[in-house]
């Protein structure tokens, strides 16, 4: 039975529509305002939960709109369909983190010295009160990322620790992270060379930071380095991976030095052991 020509569309399928387009403005001015402008991140954690929050109640309206244009006939489907399309596609984008979410511990802070882990100094300053704590709490992540990341682990080289701290800082460079705090090693004090950072994610835009300490002496050095988020228990594995990237380029600059290094040392050995045939070539000879 048709509705007559008269009534308009269905009161629920108006607002499914509505309520889905206005939850994704409030989540891409969320995104925007905090990548752009600052916008501090606990204030766009909250308009992100107001979006999600609209965007299931679009597919609730959705749903009563449905049973509407179901028993009386009124127009408004086409409404109905696209908020609710618009309300599923908003929703999607939590739910592809959900398997990372599953199977990765719910930390916020890796390191490679997890007894006695990097300090942070500027991150402190830094860091509101409503961000997450410098501290690193061992008790509760040191077992968990030991299990998740076994192969985050400190570098140790027979290089002197003023070498391997400028490989480091080139490293940095080359990943060009805004380094806020650099102190070099001072030897005769025993004081650790240290290279603090600030990272943000590309799209929304987290501040996240990161920590690397050089200790050692003039022959071995031993590099640790340290990544945590200033906002979110859950990092969804991004600190892990910030680690990984710092230890795998500082790899790749000390192999661009250390090679060289190593062959000047080798030169003496090769002559010390062609020594020896040429005499017993002379031996034969005679």
């Amino acid at each position: 039975m048709r509705a007559p020509a008269t009534l308009g569309p269905s009161f629920f399928a108006r607002w499914t529509s509505r309520i889905a387009l206005f939850s994704v403005g409030v989540l891409l001015t969320a995104m925007l305002l905090h990548r752009l402008l600052a916008l501090p991140t606990p204030v766009a954690f909250n308009l992100a939960a107001v979006a999600f929050a609209g965007a299931v109640l679009a597919l609730v309206l959705a749903l009563l709109a449905t049973i509407e244009i179901w028993r009386s006939g009124r127009p408004g489907t086409a409404r109905v369909v696209f908020g609710t399309v618009v309300a599923l596609a908003l929703l999607l984008w939590p739910a592809v983190f959900l398997p990372s979410y599953e199977r990765l511990p719910a930390i916020n802070d890796v390191t490679t010295d997890m007894t006695s882990p990097p300090t942070f100094v500027e991150a402190k300053k830094r860091r509101g009160p409503e961000a997450n704590s410098t501290e690193y709490p061992r008790a509760e992540f040191a077992q968990a990322q030991a299990a998740a990341y076994p192969d985050i682990k400190p570098i140790i080289i027979d290089r002197s620790a003023d070498e391997a701290f400028e490989i480091a800082s080139d490293a940095v460079r080359r990943l060009k992270y805004d380094v806020v705090r650099q102190e070099g090693p001072d030897l005769n004090e025993g004081r650790p060379g240290m290279i603090e950072i600030v990272d943000r994610t590309l799209i929304l835009g987290f501040y996240d930071d990161a920590v690397i300490r050089v200790t050692g002496d003039g022959n071995q050095a031993r590099i640790d380095v340290r990544s945590a988020s200033r906002y979110g228990r859950h990092d969804l594995g991004r600190n892990a991976e910030r680690v990984r990237e710092i230890l795998k380029e500082i790899v790749v600059r000390m192999e661009s030095v250390v090679p060289a290094a190593r062959g000047r040392r080798a030169e003496p050995d090769q002559v010390s052991e062609e020594r020896p045939q040429r005499r017993r070539a002379r031996r034969r000879r005679r």
